[in-house]
């Protein structure tokens, strides 16, 4: 029986890393490279169609940048892991890689035999940081950061606004205005952002908020 090859993507708008990174991939035996992409627009608008496993994504892209590209694809394809790489590392960044549904992040000045071991981590769900204290990070940083928003899921983007409006002490009817939606969306986007969170009032919402960087303390 076929071992199911790691379908992988590459989005980098630099062509001589895209390029590079596709031979290297095309060589290894248990990954196919089905496509690559010199935007994110272009990326999430075919990542239905090719139905990766892994993407993995510069976060340095013009236009749309990578962390955005790669939040936007997993809600379009939900089953696709991101490996993010970058050449300006900062803690910030990084928080907002994993906040993102990322499961890799590495330096572009990593090995490819580390890369590849890590899209393989992310192809299985597992998570990974360059680094000899990635697992430390991993284990005291990133999982932690990560179940602040469980029981019910990733907070989307929408639901950060609002959250952070609410916790400005800004009414139903105020933050809908201030995203000219309607208050029943918000309520309904309220709702979802309690679930979440696991909160039982707004003072939940801005705890969470202040943990997240959303709101300063």
């Amino acid at each position: 029986m076929m071992k199911k090859l790691i379908r992988t993507i590459i989005v980098d708008d630099q062509q001589l890393v895209r390029q590079g990174l596709v031979c290297l991939f095309e060589q290894l035996e248990d990954f196919e490279v089905v496509g690559d992409f010199t935007d994110g627009q272009q990326a999430i608008e075919q990542v239905t169609v090719l139905n990766p496993d892994v993407a993995i994504i510069d976060t340095q892209l013009h236009g749309l940048d990578g962390i955005s590209t790669g939040r936007r694809m997993r809600i379009v394809s939900p089953k696709t892991e991101i490996v993010y790489l970058t050449s300006l590392h900062s803690e910030d960044q990084m928080r907002e890689a994993f906040e993102s549904s990322g499961r890799a992040y590495l330096l572009k000045s990593c090995s490819f035999e580390e890369l590849a071991f890590a899209a393989r981590k992310a192809s299985c769900g597992d998570y990974y940081l360059s680094g000899p204290a990635s697992q430390d990070m991993v284990a005291e940083y990133v999982k932690p950061l990560l179940n602040s928003q469980k029981p019910g899921g990733l907070v989307t983007q929408r639901e950060r606004e609002i959250a952070r409006l609410l916790a400005d002490g800004y009414s139903t009817k105020e933050a809908a205005d201030i995203l000219n939606i309607s208050p029943k969306t918000v309520e309904t986007h309220r709702a979802s952002i309690m679930k979440k969170l696991n909160a039982k009032n707004v003072t939940d919402i801005v705890k969470y908020c202040i943990r997240n960087h959303i709101l300063e303390a």
